[in-house]
């Protein structure tokens, strides 16, 4: 009996120490590996934490784009298409009634857009002398002065540039028409008005003088040529008398007879003219009326017999300026620049796109 419960006692032994052993073992075999938080990181042996391939992101407060969202739309910004240059549009129109009345040269030039153009800086064959003002909405000129504090010279102040203008060259034909009164002049030759093709060094002019004459001519290379002819269709602008069928423009706008020499310095003074000059491909005429008459009459047209004919295919291009033709007073008013040779447009709103 007692040797039976000693086999009972080291079998129970025998089992213990076995658990013991086992349980060791179990324990050893967990030492070297990772182990799992809650935080969702496992601990390495050494005591490091590693991510979790299951740990989401963290939020860094950026929206997640998408490659449709950063595709970005191309706008392609143009100007509205230039409307064509066609017959009958304006290019140019100057009443000078919304300024009020202005005095100092300066002050006018500024309000106007114009450039007084000088000798040193752009080539003008002389330097501005004139004074310059706005008076019952009309553009007013002094350049021979009562008190003779200064001898008026011939001067040019830029109106449009050939930039603007090259549209309307390239069309081919255009009429230019203004209003002008003269007041006090020093001779008969003395005169103010617009001039076109301009670069200083050349220009296109029908300048009407006061003393009942014109010259239609182009100065070129420093030397005056004359489109039209005498003696031809009475269409010489510079006849200076009346009789065997050719006639002088103080005939034909005011009746008046007597040879227009140089001494008569006052046929046109007071009196309102309009001047309409037609440019073309070899066509240079000048149409001109008073306040009084109802129609234009043809005082000039380029000639093949003039000196000037042809020095037309070299004056393509160019600005339009207005001119003070020497010592004198006047008024410029309405002036107007369309396409084509037609009658001004009833609408004189600019249309023209440079």
């Amino acid at each position: 009996m007692k040797r039976f419960l000693r086999i009972i006692s080291a079998l129970l032994c025998a089992s213990f120490l076995i658990c013991a052993a086992g349980c060791s073992g179990a324990d050893e075999s967990t030492t070297g590996a990772s182990t799992q938080t809650e935080t969702g990181k496992g601990t390495e042996a050494d005591g490091t934490t590693v991510p979790d391939e299951t740990t989401a992101v963290p939020d860094t407060g950026t929206d997640t784009v998408t490659e449709e969202e950063t595709t970005v739309t191309e706008q392609i910004t143009t100007d509205p298409p230039k409307p064509e240059t066609v017959a009958g549009m304006m290019v140019y129109y100057e009443d000078f009634s919304s300024y009020g009345d202005m005095d100092g040269t300066d002050a006018v030039m500024k309000a106007l857009g114009w450039k007084i153009q000088t000798s040193a800086e752009d080539y003008a064959p002389s330097d501005w002398t004139a004074r310059a003002g706005i008076k019952d909405g009309r553009l007013y000129i002094e350049n021979n002065p009562e008190d003779k504090s200064f001898s008026g010279k011939d001067g040019y102040a830029l109106m449009l540039d050939e930039n603007y203008m090259k549209g309307v060259e390239e069309f081919g034909t255009y009429t230019l028409q203004y209003d002008v009164t003269y007041g006090a002049a020093a001779n008969s030759k003395r005169y103010l008005n617009i001039v076109t093709e301009y670069d200083g060094e050349y220009y296109n002019s029908y300048h009407f003088r006061v003393g009942g004459y014109g010259n239609n001519q182009v100065y070129y290379a420093g030397k005056w040529y004359t489109y039209d002819a005498k003696n031809e269709d009475d269409l010489f602008a510079a006849q200076k008398t009346t009789g065997d069928g050719m006639s002088t423009i103080a005939y034909k706008l005011l009746g008046r007879t007597e040879s227009m020499d140089e001494g008569i310095a006052d046929v046109f003074r007071d009196v309102t003219v309009t001047v309409r000059v037609i440019r073309g491909s070899e066509r240079v005429d000048v149409l001109m009326k008073t306040a009084d008459m109802p129609d234009f009459v043809r005082v000039s047209r380029m000639s093949e017999a003039g000196d000037a004919y042809g020095l037309d295919s070299d004056m393509k291009s160019g600005a339009v300026c207005f001119k003070t033709g020497g010592a004198i007073n006047g008024y410029v008013d309405n002036i107007a620049i369309w396409t084509g040779d037609g009658d001004m447009p009833a609408d004189t709103s600019v249309n023209y796109a440079p």
